[in-house]
């Protein structure tokens, strides 16, 4: 559910009145698809000086089960405000809108029916360490890193580089073939004024910094490509997040506050959309540009006012998350380890994985990339990827040949791409969605070798990267026992195996999967 607030007197007066304001205009009746946007222009002919800041247009929703929902609109230029909303029940929802200073409003009603959309993304409710949709159903995050020309249909000012519609559905259906689901994107909102990367791509650019008010046409250019990504139910990670690493962004907080409460009132009925405050590495050690507190000041406003309650996050340093128990923060972005050694990998990774939140490894599978000092061979990609994947890790792949511009995710030329590395992560996704990942947790304390991850005393699936054998502390009982060959996908059976007990691996091969499920 939404965020609700009852408020009496409302309620009362929808009784008495029939949901009537006779300051209110009325809007015809939509059909919008449960999860999608609804969304009515509302004119206002009165002259302002600063129609962004000196009047707000409020609007109170109720739900088909009677809950209101207070939301705001925005001003999208031409003396024209709009209402968005993303309702999360079927039924007939009610609404008003109403301007801070009296001018007339509008009312109506819009009917909510079923859509082929997933739900918002969210936390998985039943095991909050994995994401998942509102609807209930668990899902893994199967996401690539894309550079800072994705959002612009021009090409660089300063290279000369070519980019275009074509080219970015070219790229999206070629994504899309390969199963992922998420696309982690550079210069998005704000474009990253650096060579290289974000220097030279016209970009949208949501904040006129010389008139400091948001830009309804950059943010109209932006919400087209993200409509497209909606429809295609592709996720979003905004690398940079609100306030991003060398671009324009307000820095007096009141400004700030202002901008954000604009970003949520176009973002946030989008059901696809993951929120970052900050980045990349807002806390980078000697070239910080926020400090603790600013970080955290904007994660808690930020929480504060998202009613549909978008999972939330901030771009982190290589090293430890210092931001993971903070109540803002919904689920953990972490750089690193970046390494092929994979206990040192998997121990980073669950030290720094809260109990109850998701946890997306952002920059810790970069093949090519220059800031990982080891080198992946594709043995390497398809081990550390497991391993990434028994610390209940989502993972944000890349293909790259230097920094995180460079490469197949910097410039998204599909004659650059490494094909190899995407059949590798693809074909270990596959082989873990197979089993039932989401009702299970990390479980290093029971085994003494390998990775385990364990629904205890019902399913436990181990991973080992080389042969070798593990004594398996599972709760007491028969299960049936499969080994896995990563590399040729096959498969081994037995019956009966009795746990706890010592489990080992066929001597042939290089890494192996075990699954264990408890028989009845």
């Amino acid at each position: 559910m939404l965020k609700n607030k009852h408020h009496t007197v409302f309620i009362i007066l929808m009784m008495i009145s029939g949901f009537l304001f006779t300051t209110c205009g009325d809007a015809g009746e939509q059909k919008i698809g449960k999860w999608d946007i609804f969304q009515v222009s509302v004119k206002n002919s009165k002259d302002y000086t600063d129609p962004f800041r000196d009047v707000q247009l409020d609007v109170k929703y109720k739900s088909p089960d009677g809950d209101i929902v207070e939301f705001w609109g925005f001003y999208d230029g031409d003396h024209t405000w709009k209402i968005r909303f993303m309702p999360d029940q079927t039924g007939t929802w009610e609404y008003i809108a109403t301007f801070s200073d009296g001018s007339k409003g509008i009312k109506g009603t819009f009917d909510c029916i079923e859509s082929d959309i997933p739900g918002m993304i969210s936390v998985y409710k039943d095991n909050p360490i994995w994401f998942g949709y509102k609807n209930g159903k668990a899902t893994l995050l199967r996401s690539f890193h894309v550079g800072d020309m994705f959002f612009t249909d021009k090409s660089n000012t300063i290279t000369g580089e070519e980019w275009s519609a074509d080219k970015r559905k070219t790229f999206l259906d070629w994504a899309q073939s390969q199963g992922y689901n998420t696309l982690s994107i550079a210069s998005h909102y704000l474009n990253r004024v650096d060579s290289n990367r974000g220097a030279g791509w016209e970009t949208p650019d949501l904040w006129d910094s010389l008139k400091q008010v948001p830009d309804p046409k950059e943010y109209a250019r932006m919400e087209g490509i993200l409509n497209d990504l909606s429809e295609r139910k592709i996720l979003v990670f905004p690398f940079a997040g609100f306030l991003g690493r060398k671009s324009d962004f307000p820095h007096d907080w009141d400004t700030q506050k202002f901008y954000i409460k604009y970003t949520l009132s176009r973002l946030g009925p989008y059901w696809n959309l993951l929120f970052n405050v900050s980045g990349p590495e807002p806390r980078l050690k000697n070239k910080p540009f926020l400090s603790y507190e600013q970080v955290n000041r904007a994660g808690e406003y930020i929480k504060h006012i998202d009613v549909f309650q978008h999972p939330l996050t901030v771009h982190n340093r290589t090293g430890d998350d210092e931001f993971k128990d903070q109540d803002w923060l919904t689920f953990g972005t972490l750089q690193g380890p970046k390494t092929v050694n994979r206990k040192r990998l998997y121990d980073g990774l669950i030290k720094n994985h809260h109990p109850s939140k998701p946890l997306y490894a952002q920059e810790t599978l970069w093949p090519g990339n220059m800031y990982h000092k080891d080198e992946y061979t594709s043995t390497d990609i398809r081990k550390n990827a497991f391993v990434m994947l028994m610390a209940a890790t989502d993972i944000n792949f890349a293909d790259m040949d230097g920094n995180s511009s460079s490469g197949f995710s910097g410039h998204m030329d599909m004659n650059m791409r490494d094909q190899e590395r995407h059949d590798i992560i693809k074909k270990v996704w596959d082989l873990f969605e197979s089993f039932s990942f989401s009702d299970m947790t990390p479980r290093p304390d029971l085994v003494d070798e390998g990775y385990c991850l364990a629904n205890h005393g019902k399913e436990y699936l181990l991973y080992f990267d080389k042969p070798g054998k593990a004594q398996l502390l599972g709760e007491k009982g028969l299960y049936s026992i499969e080994w896995i060959n990563p590399v040729t996908l096959s498969r081994e059976q037995d019956k009966d195996f009795q746990l706890p007990g010592e489990i080992s691996t066929p001597d042939s091969g290089d890494d192996w999967v075990i699954h264990l499920v408890r028989k009845e």
